[in-house]
């Protein structure tokens, strides 16, 4: 099971988080969550996000961003 506390951790001081929407070996797919963020603009953009998280996981990252809907 992959620990998304770090990439919880970075998200939440600007008040987002994320939820694992599927996992396997070689990726993770995220939903970017930012109801609780004052400024959701102020979250790291999503290609930032995804590189941040990559690395953290040590996965291929796909985020998904509701600032794109």
């Amino acid at each position: 099971m992959i620990d998304l506390t770090p990439v919880r951790d970075i998200l939440r001081l600007d008040g987002g988080d994320v939820e694992l929407l599927t996992a396997d070996e070689a990726s993770v797919h995220l939903r970017l969550l930012l109801e609780s963020a004052e400024c959701a603009d102020c979250v790291m953009p999503k290609a930032v996000l995804e590189d941040v998280a990559a690395k953290l996981l040590g996965v291929a990252v796909r985020i998904d961003d509701p600032r794109e809907a």
